[in-house]
């Protein structure tokens, strides 16, 4: 065996010198690389959280980038388990006068079919959209609101908790935000609690749109999605709703269309659509299906 070659001890030392610095380079450049990697990681964790924070204060919901699409077998399901109950289909009150905002009305003498009303009298003034309501909202301004073709859901207080008022909340202030809400026509998707009188039928949820009523003992959002579809604005009947088209790309049944309803004759005052139009001139006959700016006198 060949002898090994000697080193002496001062390259030896040189040699040792060299290789403690580069294991002490290579100790900081992974020190520096885990550094790195925490870093962008709290970055991530932090912005997502800021993101989500800024949502929270600004008001914020996601954007609906897909058509949430329902189906009518998966719609009928969640209305069994839900617990609802239609109490009035497209059959307004016979009489939707108009009071002047200061006027004092007893909503007990005036809507006289369920609480809380689908249809009837109310102000000349609509109420402000308001998407999750955490007090309960005049009935008989947002009346009007329906009359253009807003949908509301009610929740009773003492049959729905905080989480879950904060769900319907946040649906309606999502689809307000993707083309539900107009603010100058007082349309949109609003949310209130109801706890005076309390809902008719003893229920948790009351959905209502323009002379039509559905109850249910618990929330479903597909039961709300489906409502809305089937009711909101030109989906509707409401006297004024083609100030509220229904907006494209946000809700849409996978299985069957839903007419627009823009250039039928809506039921009014409790007639059918072809009585209740005989009864008008003809500016009133036009301003219940074209009139834009409410030139009813609403």
């Amino acid at each position: 065996m060949a002898e090994r070659e000697k080193i002496p001890n001062k390259q030896r030392r040189a040699l040792a010198r060299e290789e403690r610095r580069r294991a002490e380079a290579e100790a900081v450049q992974r020190k520096q690389t885990r550094n790195w990697r925490t870093g962008l990681v709290s970055f991530v964790v932090v912005g997502g959280i800021a993101a989500v924070v800024f949502q929270a204060f600004a008001g914020g919901p996601a954007s609906i980038e897909d058509a949430i699409l329902l189906s009518s077998t998966e719609v009928e399901a969640a209305r069994e388990a839900a617990g609802c109950e239609v109490l009035a289909e497209r059959a307004p009150l016979p009489d939707r006068s108009h009071f002047e905002n200061s006027t004092q009305v007893d909503p007990e003498t005036v809507y006289t079919d369920t609480r809380p009303t689908h249809s009837g009298p109310h102000t000349v003034g609509v109420h402000p959209i308001t998407p999750a309501a955490t007090r309960q909202i005049d009935e008989v301004s947002s009346t009007h609101n329906l009359e253009h073709g807003t949908v509301i859901a009610w929740w009773d207080p003492e049959r729905t908790d905080s989480a879950t008022a904060g769900q319907i909340g946040t649906w309606a202030s999502t689809l307000n935000a993707n083309g539900f809400r107009r603010d100058a026509s007082g349309v949109g998707i609003i949310t209130s609690p109801y706890e005076d009188p309390g809902i008719d039928s003893g229920k948790a949820i009351a959905l209502r749109a323009w002379g039509t009523a559905m109850d249910c003992d618990t929330w479903d959002e597909t039961v709300a999605n489906a409502f809305v579809l089937d009711h909101f604005g030109t989906h509707g009947i409401g006297p004024e709703r083609t100030i509220a088209p229904f907006p494209e790309g946000v809700l849409a049944y996978e299985d069957r269309d839903v007419a627009d309803t823009s250039e039928e004759n809506a039921p009014i005052d409790g007639l059918t659509p072809e009585e209740g139009m005989e009864e008008l001139s003809p500016e009133e006959r036009e301003g219940v299906v074209t009139d834009d700016d409410g030139a009813d006198g609403s």
